[in-house]
């Protein structure tokens, strides 16, 4: 089970890294085209397609027929999450000898998960009511694109430095913070409908008793299969079908059982039942 949690992480580790590397601005791209509609219409103006829009039109495809794998793979921000949560585990065990992985109640996260709803209005109001323009260097994003393209942000940026560095302190507080709390694309990822084939799903009836290493070891507390066909909270990360003991965990529509199991079963209760009649056949004669 170590070696398959250690390869399933290590190829998520790669991907990121790529992305992070040749596509660090897919997040800030992908929103700026959200942010094109809605200042469009705040200025009683036909929406006009942009570069923008390419990407967030791709980005809403893709999630609706795979699940969101971006945020999970692509999105540069939460990689940079992943690694400062991953780094702060491995000091926690290091250097304290804390065991285990740290982080917020169930009901706190699920509390927590919907501010970035509210955050979200709160954003999409202010490009509404032309309030947005104001912000100019507030934005945390516009600071960590900066940064990934090599620039440093300028001495108007110091309000949008100042949230950057307390959204990196969170992250080392929950793993995934940003992405399930305030991120503002994740909140549209986690509104779109999720294809079936799309959706990770569990064999129960092979589940140990009282395992839920799966719901213990998802970012979002997600009771598999349970939560996910309901909830978009799912980032698709793939720990849970890495800490599985069983190996139980897939994507796609579950699996009905096979033409052969099916026959299996009928032979067998036809079996009982012809033995059933003929127990009560001896009965009878020797009445």
């Amino acid at each position: 089970m170590k070696k398959r949690q250690r390869k399933i992480r290590l190829i998520r580790a790669g991907i990121q890294l790529l992305f992070f590397i040749f596509a660090p601005a897919l997040f800030s791209t992908a929103f700026a085209g959200v942010k094109s509609v809605f200042q469009a219409i705040a200025a009683h103006q036909a929406i006009s397609w942009n570069s923008f829009l390419d990407v967030t039109a791709v980005l809403l495809v893709v999630t609706c027929l795979f699940g969101r794998h971006f945020c999970g793979y692509a999105c540069a921000f939460g990689s940079l999450g992943d690694a400062l949560y991953e780094l702060t585990v491995f000091i926690r065990q290091k250097v304290f000898h804390k065991k285990g992985r740290h982080g917020y109640s169930e009901k706190a996260i699920r509390i927590l998960q919907k501010v970035k709803y509210i955050w979200l209005l709160v954003l999409l109001v202010s490009i509404l009511t032309g309030w947005y323009s104001k912000l100019q260097g507030m934005s945390p994003w516009d600071v960590f694109s900066m940064l990934t393209a090599g620039r440093l942000p300028g001495a108007t940026y110091k309000v949008g430095i100042v949230l950057l560095i307390l959204l990196m302190i969170g992250m080392c507080t929950q793993e995934r913070f940003f992405c399930q709390f305030l991120c503002p694309m994740g909140t549209i990822f986690a509104i779109m409908p999720i294809a079936p084939s799309a959706l990770f799903n569990r064999d129960r009836g092979t589940c140990p008793a009282k395992c839920g290493a799966c719901k213990k070891r998802c970012p979002a507390h997600l009771d598999i299969d349970g939560d996910t066909p309901l909830s978009g909270e799912c980032i698709c990360c793939h720990a849970c079908q890495g800490i599985c003991p069983k190996k139980n965990i897939r994507i796609g529509i579950p699996k009905m059982k096979d033409e052969s199991s099916f026959l299996n079963t009928s032979w067998e209760k036809m079996g009982e039942r012809y033995w059933k009649i003929r127990e009560n056949k001896i009965r009878k004669n020797r009445i």
